[in-house]
């Protein structure tokens, strides 16, 4: 019997009943062969993973005994639907799908009151009847599914296509389920445990929203595309990966995706030892957070660079605000402060736009050497910025900044402590606690917090500056070669830091290397042709004594008058 020349007709308003195109009924005795059928009949495209299906019809199974079942159920169904001519039902090695093209579903019928798939149950499979009872509710209210197969509200309810109120335009990023792909379903809790500690930690970037577990853990099935997921929660970007076994690890790996374009942002790889440890998930979780805030950074600030100004909105003014200020040159820190004042006048209590507006002025004292007037305007700005939103671990670290420059330590480590509380993984707050320390003169102390900031930002734009804390923190503790390879490494990423100059002359005078110290000497002159040793005075040392040590540094290395003579007639 030839059963290609018209369609099979499948009804699961009901019984579930299935029908070849000549109209005889085609009997599936199998509860799980029957639930396959209509679960593939309801996916999109007709198409599910072996994956989501052994998680839905096998749960109760361990994995080796579910692929098994679906491999012995797919042989059976198959044996009884594909008897000739185009096959209907399709699998690889990773997919299972029906032949749409060959399918009518029905599942609406007018005055038609019975529920979906009526009668059908698989005992002990709770995962089957949480999808059944989700798809049955989407029946009854003559609802569309989105890409994971929910039942999407109707738009008289709410419009799922239409912005989020005060959330339009805002970055946005999504922490998909990692894919246990260890062979073993006892390290599922972990896979899923090791995600939910993603999303819990990135929710503490106050200016990162976060989409909850309850909606992006719908998105198991990896293969659903990254721009559908993106349209569906309205982010974009996806952050993914998966758990393998190894010897005695659990390796695990991440990858952050432009949602839009599907294009590899970031990606990570690193072995969690087995049997499971907090602490070390703790430590890695950490890292993770600071890189990702540093990489989304990064991409956000390239992103509206390129946008007319015209176009931008309040979010994107801010953007393109922090892309001027961290290019560090005089236009471009004007222009940033214009930018961040625009979105302060169009959205005058926005905690992000003071936020940013408050570093601006933070970098703008440094970088200046303000007086007391400023930087007491500078705590004032903070303060409100507190306000604004007392949940933003970097409000706090600014104002610590304010205190620390007017030489008050102890309120300065107070809100840094707050500041990396409510974010650890804020790689700036551990840097400025180093900084306390050192100014404090308790350099022993510093190493342990720049180290952790070099960790969470290894390419953050402010990296010289932390390798220039340590290089100082290694000069007072007389490591002199540390400090001078840590004041290199400062150069090569900003070669005008004046201080990590002064640090290099400093280690190498007091070793007795006054040539090379001269050199040193000559070539800060010739990057910084404005450089006088007074600057040094300005660096808040709660003991002076180490702003006198850094100055008598570099008279040691000061060329003598005749060399000076000699420097001038080359």
């Amino acid at each position: 019997m030839d059963r290609t020349r018209r369609k099979y007709r499948l009804e699961i308003l009901g019984a579930f009943r299935l029908y070849a195109p000549d109209g005889e009924r085609i009997e599936i005795a199998s509860r799980r062969g029957q639930a396959l059928i209509a679960m593939l009949a309801l996916a999109s495209g007709g198409e599910r993973t072996r994956v989501w299906l052994q998680d839905r019809l096998w749960s109760s199974r361990q994995q080796p005994q579910a692929q098994a079942s679906l491999r012995r159920e797919l042989s059976n169904v198959r044996a009884i639907l594909n008897c000739g001519g185009i096959p209907l039902l399709n699998a690889d090695f990773n997919r299972v799908w029906l032949d749409l093209d060959q399918l009518d579903v029905s599942t609406q019928e007018a005055g038609y009151d019975h529920e979906l798939l009526e009668g059908l149950d698989i005992p002990g499979e709770d995962s089957f009847e949480d999808w059944l009872r989700a798809q049955r509710r989407a029946q009854e209210a003559g609802v569309e599914r989105d890409a994971a197969g929910q039942a999407r509200l109707p738009a008289r309810i709410v419009d799922m296509d239409a912005p989020v109120p005060g959330f339009a335009n805002k970055t946005a990023i999504a922490v998909l389920p990692l894919q246990n792909m260890t062979g073993s379903v006892a390290l599922d809790y972990l896979a899923d445990g090791i995600s939910e500690e993603l999303i819990e930690r990135l929710s503490r970037l106050r200016w990162l929203p976060v989409i909850a577990r309850s909606a992006s853990f719908l998105y198991r099935d990896p293969q659903i595309e990254l721009r559908r997921i993106g349209q569906s929660l309205g982010v974009r970007y996806v952050l993914e990966g998966s758990l393998r076994r190894g010897a005695d690890v659990a390796r695990l790996g991440l990858r952050m995706a432009d949602a839009e374009t599907g294009l590899n942002i970031w990606s990570y790889t690193a072995d969690l030892p087995l049997p499971f440890s907090q602490p070390v998930l703790d430590a890695r979780i950490v890292e993770i957070i600071g890189v990702l805030d540093t990489r989304i950074d990064a991409s956000e600030k390239a992103r509206v660079s390129i946008a007319p100004t015209h176009d931008l909105g309040v979010e994107d003014l801010i953007w393109r605000g922090r892309w001027h200020l961290h290019r560090f040159t005089r236009e471009d820190s004007l222009l940033a402060e214009a930018c961040f004042n625009e979105a302060l006048a169009r959205v005058p209590n926005s905690a992000e736009a003071l936020i940013q507006l408050t570093f601006f002025h933070a970098r703008s004292i440094w970088t200046g050497r303000k007086n007391q007037a400023q930087m007491q305007a500078l705590s004032r700005l903070a303060q409100r910025s507190i306000a604004a939103d007392g949940e933003d671990g970097r409000a706090y670290m600014y104002a610590g900044m304010a205190e620390l420059w007017q030489r008050r330590p102890g309120p300065a480590l107070t809100l840094f402590y707050k500041a990396v509380a409510l974010n650890p993984s804020l790689s700036l707050a551990h840097s400025q606690i180093g900084s306390t320390l050192i100014l404090d003169d308790r350099p022993t102390e510093a190493t342990a917090p720049l180290q952790l900031a070099l960790r969470l930002g290894p390419n953050d734009e402010h990296t010289f500056l932390v390798l220039g804390e340590l290089a100082i923190a290694h000069c007072m503790m007389g490591n002199w070669e540390h400090a001078i390879d840590h004041a290199d490494q400062a150069l090569l990423r900003r070669r005008a830091y004046w201080y990590a100059h002064v640090t290099k002359i400093n280690a190498l005078a007091r070793q007795g290397l006054l040539t090379e110290a001269r050199n040193a000497h000559r070539h800060l002159l010739e990057i910084k042709p404005d450089f006088s040793p007074e600057l040094v005075d300005w660096l808040p040392f709660m003991d002076p004594r180490w702003n006198e040590f850094l100055k008598v540094g570099l008279r040691l290395a000061t060329p003598e008058p005749n060399e000076r003579i000699a420097d001038q007639g080359r």
